[in-house]
């Protein structure tokens, strides 16, 4: 039987995305849950293996340690072609997908990463910190308000359906929510909706404690 993966996950977070692709490329997977309050730079959990706390953190058979939710699909898409987590090198969709992608975790995900706790960054000074909250969200609504003029679905890609698409479930969960989702970007609302009913999906959530 081949080693195991190990992802060091914490419930309803970014790790749900690799959940997700594990699901879709049938790797063998062991998850060890990290509670929240022991995520980030003081971690005791992860510090060896990440030494900024982040989850996901995938510790791969041979040892090596991945973080960075992107290099994780693109390591998997890689291992499991027939997953079909990201089109192939040759195909059309391939240069939409990578932009994509890294536009997911480089401009949405860290409205999160500086507007989940401001006080981190503006310890003391109170109302900075509701000032950088209230500015990340807005600045969110604008990047997913964009997103949802350039995609038509009925999966973020057209026809094809990708680890694009995890990340628009989890996100979904969380601000600005599921109700201004619907309203305001139907279209992702709906990928989101596709997604949870997917088998592997509802296994996911219910295993995050997830309605």
């Amino acid at each position: 039987m081949p080693k195991p993966y190990t992802l060091y996950a914490a419930k309803g977070g970014g790790s749900m995305i690799v959940e997700l692709a594990f699901a879709e490329t049938k790797l063998p997977l062991k998850i060890v849950d990290i509670p929240w309050e022991d995520t980030g730079w003081s971690s005791r959990r992860l510090k060896r293996l990440n030494p900024l706390g982040q989850v996901p953190t995938l510790i791969l058979p041979n040892g090596d340690a991945m973080s960075e939710s992107a290099g994780i699909m693109l390591y998997l898409a890689e291992r499991a072609p027939t997953a079909k987590l990201a089109p192939a090198p040759t195909d059309r969709d391939r240069a939409r997908f990578l932009r994509w992608l890294v536009f997911l975790v480089a401009a949405v995900y860290p409205t999160f990463t500086y507007g989940d706790d401001p006080k981190r960054w503006l310890s003391g000074d109170e109302q900075a910190a509701k000032k950088l909250r209230a500015v990340t969200d807005d600045h969110r609504k604008m990047l997913w308000k964009f997103v949802e003029k350039q995609i038509k679905g009925p999966w973020f890609l057209g026809r094809k359906r990708s680890a694009l698409d995890f990340y628009v479930w989890t996100m979904s969960h969380w601000r600005p929510g599921k109700d201004w989702m619907s309203k305001e970007c139907p279209t992702l609302h709906a990928i989101a909706g596709r997604v949870r009913e997917l088998e592997s999906t509802k296994k996911v959530a219910k295993r995050n404690g997830l309605p």
